[in-house]
């Protein structure tokens, strides 16, 4: 998912700004350090309209939470790093910008009881009786490092823009519907072969493991290992009262959401606000003990050696670890109901590992490389001779249904079904992760009408307004000049 949103920035950029325009995160992360050029509270400039930093952290986190949502535990700091999510957050501030220019231009202006209404629109925001709870969206906001003009000021910007976008909200003539109608409407029948390693037999020797390392020796390093004194603050002995816990969960209550992102009521938050309820209580106490930590005035609670992003500290204990030097001491940091403090003592850089150590990992890879070769040999001999096809639809696939391809997960399925009707040939060999689907269509045909086309007139608005935005920003873009007050990073919009 990660590589095609890579491989398809020109919309993704587009898409993933307009989604974001509704979307609050549920928590905050940091974003990293970055050096700034000549502005001090701004990241950059696009005509007349400044982008704050203060924007561009809220930005960067509301994307950071929607793809966490996506992804789950596979997103991280390294994969929003891999994605260029900065770059991202950047790029959607720099459209908004572009836009907010053109909405100066035209005079469109939203007053403050537009803006009441939106923050009143937010389930986030309200109490048990439906209205806004004051305590919580003061509370909401000060949690993300701003004012409240602050986020009033991007709501501000974000309903202008929206009322812009109206303007150019253009109903899907009959003739779209009907071609966008044809892509989803035509089906298939394949005849088809799933070839895994049951069907292929590769054989590897110890010689050929160790010339295949000697090669590729360098991939094969230890990892880095850090040498960390860790004075643990615990809540053990705190005590809390029930009034205490429900005074903190009305003032909180956006902290404590399900998977889907709808608050918790107080009984099924209990222990989450408990454990929040005590770490508030001995943060000041943490702060205190890092003081007498590092002045050697307490010793650590332990000294040990991790590798780096071991389990044992949390993502963005470790983040912080990679940014700081040797001899720093962090400043405390929750995990769990207990705060710690770190010092790094030293950092063991990684090494080249030897063949007997490295013997395994380079066997997994040689062996996946060697049936890989394997698969695409029988998968290029039964090409040549399709009758050996021993598996055919019963129905026609489409990409206007859902279908499983038997033996093939549901997401192998629907991986296929995508490359097959975006290829033109008649016959060909699809690779997935550990085996190689080789098909040939046997008969294609228009299919009949379905329910799954009756959104169609939404989806075919969404294309249209969609690449009229992009076209509009494309054009913009060339109006107003875009300027990055970030070092050493050309950040532009990419069309």
């Amino acid at each position: 998912m990660i590589s095609w949103m890579q491989k398809h920035n020109k919309y993704l950029v587009i898409t993933i700004w307009i989604a974001t325009i509704a979307f609050i995160g549920a928590g905050a992360v940091g974003w990293g350090s970055m050096s700034f050029g000549s502005s001090a509270n701004s990241v950059g400039k696009v005509g007349d309209i400044y982008i704050s930093k203060t924007k561009y952290a809220f930005t960067y986190n509301n994307l950071y939470q929607r793809y966490a949502q996506q992804f789950g535990q596979q997103f991280d700091r390294k994969k929003a790093k891999e994605l260029g999510l900065e770059k991202i957050a950047f790029n959607n501030l720099a459209n908004e910008a572009l836009l907010l220019n053109m909405a100066n231009e035209y005079g469109i202006i939203v007053s403050d009881k537009e803006v009441a209404k939106e923050i009143e629109s937010y389930k986030l925001f309200q109490g048990k009786d439906g209205t806004i709870d004051k305590t919580i969206y003061t509370n909401f906001v000060r949690s993300r490092g701003m004012t409240k003009k602050d986020f009033e000021d991007i709501l501000r910007d974000q309903l202008k823009v929206r009322k812009l976008l109206t303007l150019i909200d253009i109903k899907p003539l009959d003739f779209e519907k009907e071609v966008a109608k044809s892509t989803f409407m035509i089906g298939d029948k394949l005849k088809y072969k799933v070839i895994t390693s049951k069907d292929i037999k590769v054989n590897i020797s110890d010689d050929e493991v160790k010339s295949f390392w000697q090669k590729n020796k360098d991939k094969y390093k230890t990892v880095t290992k850090y040498k960390l004194s860790l004075l643990w603050t615990k809540s053990d002995n705190v005590s809390v009262s029930n009034d205490e816990l429900k005074k903190y969960y009305n003032a909180n209550s956006f902290k404590f959401t399900d998977a889907k992102g709808k608050i918790k009521d107080f009984n099924s938050s209990k222990e989450a606000v408990i454990e929040a309820v005590k770490l508030e209580k001995i943060k000041k106490n943490a702060a205190l003990d890092r003081s007498r930590f590092k002045k050697s005035k307490i010793k650590a609670t332990e000294v040990i050696t991790l590798n780096k992003f071991d389990k044992k500290l949390t993502k963005d204990i470790w983040n912080k670890i990679l940014s700081s030097k040797e001899g720093a001491f962090l400043k405390p940091k929750a995990i769990k109901d207990s705060y710690v403090t770190v010092h790094i003592g030293k950092v063991i850089a990684p090494r080249v590992m030897s063949f007997e150590e490295a013997k395994e990992l380079a066997k997994a890879d040689l062996q996946k490389q060697k049936s890989l070769d394997e698969l695409n040999k029988v998968a290029s001999n039964l090409l040549k001779d399709t009758s050996k096809l021993d598996n055919q639809t019963k129905d026609f696939i489409s990409l206007s249904k859902f279908d499983i391809l038997n033996p093939l997960t549901p997401q192998e399925s629907a991986e296929v079904i995508k490359r097959v009707f975006a290829n033109d040939k008649k016959s060909a060999a699809i690779n997935l992760d550990n085996s190689v689907f080789v098909y040939e269509v046997k008969e294609q045909k228009i299919l009949d009408n379905n329910s799954s086309l009756s959104t169609l007139d939404q989806e075919v608005k969404q294309i249209k307004s969609g690449e009229l935005t992009y076209n509009l920003i494309k054009k913009l873009s060339s109006k107003y000049q875009i300027q990055s007050y970030i070092k050493d990073n050309k950040w532009v919009i990419q069309y």
